[in-house]
């Protein structure tokens, strides 16, 4: 529901949980192979709104860092991993909660690869690069079909590369077929519903909606982490 009202979140949401149930990069790959049930489904069904010339420049430069960064961390401890994951949606919570709404960050090839080394680092790491494109993509002031578009398009790409990593290192096996299935399910009736919510959402709720989700994501794992 949420992946469809505001284009990103359910990485942030089962990246809560995952990790406590799974090792962490079983925990990466399931959120991502479940996610695309939804990312492919909307990317397919709005194919025709995706902004391409904006999307690209920070595509090519997150998957090279997504690929990079996720060779390197599949071999790191778990808790350094969830301390890592931790402190970058900190950091989210406070750019989101102070500072977003005074900066505008003009989409421009400069711009795109400077967050899309920043979304492809969060990819790699925790499957989690959603908040940099989301807010990248808001200053390109596009339509929410177009926004909703290309931020799936950007999940839909970007994870297939890094789940064909993490599977080769031993991250899913048989055993976790059924899990991925019951994922799709749940996911595939969230999209259900949230499409019945996003054409009615106005440009500028949405914003605040997906402002509002990354300073609450990172509460949240300010919490767990204390706790």
């Amino acid at each position: 529901f949420l992946q469809t009202i505001i284009g990103f979140g359910f990485p942030v949401l089962a990246m809560i949980f995952l990790p406590v149930l799974f090792p962490f990069n079983t925990a990466v790959a399931l959120c991502q192979v479940i996610a695309m049930a939804s990312t492919t489904f909307l990317t397919i069904k709005y194919f025709r709104y995706i902004k391409w010339k904006i999307l690209t420049p920070m595509l090519a430069v997150s998957l090279i860092a997504g690929i990079l960064v996720t060779l390197s961390s599949v071999k790191l401890p778990q808790a350094s991993l969830q301390i890592i994951l931790g402190g970058a949606l900190i950091v989210i919570s406070i750019f989101t909660v102070r500072y977003s709404e005074r900066i505008t960050i003009r989409p421009s090839i400069a711009s795109g690869m400077s967050l899309g080394l920043i979304a492809g680092t969060g990819n790699g790491f925790f499957g989690i690069g959603g908040p940099p494109v989301a807010i990248y993509l808001l200053g390109a002031q596009l339509e929410k079909r177009a926004y909703l578009a290309t931020i799936q398009c950007y999940f839909l790409i970007s994870n297939i590369s890094t789940i064909i990593i993490r599977t080769g290192y031993g991250a899913l096996t048989v055993a976790e077929i059924p899990l991925i299935v019951l994922g799709w399910i749940g996911i595939a009736t969230g999209t259900i519903l949230g499409l019945k919510v996003f054409n009615h959402v106005p440009h500028a709720l949405l914003k605040k909606l997906i402002y509002g989700f990354v300073g609450i994501s990172g509460l949240v794992i300010i919490l767990q982490q204390l706790i």
